[in-house]
């Protein structure tokens, strides 16, 4: 492993930033390095404990932790063979203790990007323990070394849910969706929708205050309970049910006279169907009311019974609403 990389695994370890791969890697290099003797099988014992016990000096006296009255002096060829093992463990010790305010050494940021599956549903925890509930067929991207002086920024494409954490020194939290819109917020909890069709932005709890790139226009704030939507670059808001737009996180779907024409967009853009209208008026009939597991067989099963249709599912996901044939005596 190259000592930047190191030097990098050690720093976020230290900062509790680390993921469970980079600290494997980090647990499979310090066993490697424990393990691998070569530089001292030529030595003699006595030689060995001496270059032990210089080595926890150097370590001790390097972090503070220990101040020796006077520094044992033995031979320069120990040194030579010592030296690498020296440098790893006097710049790792530095790493983990050095004070957590002192200005870090420049890591280049490394690019996180999450996904899911349709009908799939994942829990994201960012790096500052603000988390993110991702819907089916969605993306969302973010660096996995976030600064206290920048803003903490991540990208989304699809559907999240935020409880963004805030912070003592007031640090902004950014979305930014496929539609140019930027989501702004210090400490609050909001769902995000961005498809391609457009944005929409409901908040639950706080306020959120929302831009649009490259475009003049006055900042947009909302208030929990409002709903805030951009279509064609128009950037609009109103008061809505938020239940209707948050209860995929808790594994249901609620319905407030949702339009059919919305509910198939909604299966395809979350569950990957594509659905057809044998008769154009069923797209306009409305459904109210609550599924308990909004999986995808479930919701064709709660449209089929509250509507009295046919609805037909292929092996190429394609879903098909009819009405039923009348019984003739």
């Amino acid at each position: 492993m190259e000592k930047t990389e190191l030097a990098r695994l050690i720093h976020l370890f230290r900062n509790g930033k680390a993921t469970t791969e980079q600290r494997r890697l980090l647990d499979e290099y310090w066993m490697n390095a424990v393990h691998d003797t070569s530089v001292v099988d030529d030595m003699s014992e006595t030689s060995r404990n001496e270059l032990k016990e210089e080595i926890f000096d150097c370590v001790r006296e390097r972090t503070g932790i220990v101040k020796t009255k006077t520094r044992r002096l033995i031979p320069s060829v120990v040194y030579k063979v010592a030296a690498s093992l020296l440098i790893v463990a006097a710049a790792a010790v530095a790493w983990y203790a050095a004070p957590i305010n002192e200005k870090p050494v420049y890591v280049a940021d490394t690019t996180v990007e999450i996904t899911t599956n349709y009908g799939e549903r994942r829990t994201v925890v960012l790096p500052d323990e603000s988390s993110v509930v991702l819907n089916g067929n969605s993306k969302l991207r973010y660096t996995d070394n976030w600064s206290a002086e920048k803003p903490r920024e991540v990208w989304i494409d699809g559907e999240g849910f935020f409880a963004v954490q805030h912070t003592k020194n007031h640090q902004k939290f950014i979305v930014h969706t496929r539609e140019g819109l930027n989501v702004e917020v210090l400490g609050t909890k909001f769902n995000v929708k961005t498809r391609e069709y457009g944005s929409e932005v409901l908040l639950t709890e706080g306020k959120v205050k929302l831009n649009v790139v490259d475009k003049a226009a006055p900042a947009v704030y909302l208030n929990p309970g409002e709903l805030a939507t951009m279509k064609e670059n128009k950037l609009s808001k109103k008061v809505v049910k938020d239940e209707a737009y948050t209860s995929w996180v808790k594994s249901k779907m609620v319905f407030d006279k949702m339009p059919l024409s919305e509910l198939a967009q909604i299966l395809h853009d979350t569950h990957g169907l594509n659905v057809m209208f044998e008769d154009e008026q069923l797209q306009t009939r409305k459904l109210s009311g609550e599924i308990s597991s909004a999986t995808t067989e479930d919701i064709l099963l709660a449209i089929a019974e509250t509507f009295n249709i046919k609805v037909t599912r292929t092996d190429d996901n394609t879903v098909t609403f009819s009405q039923k044939e009348s019984k003739t005596k």
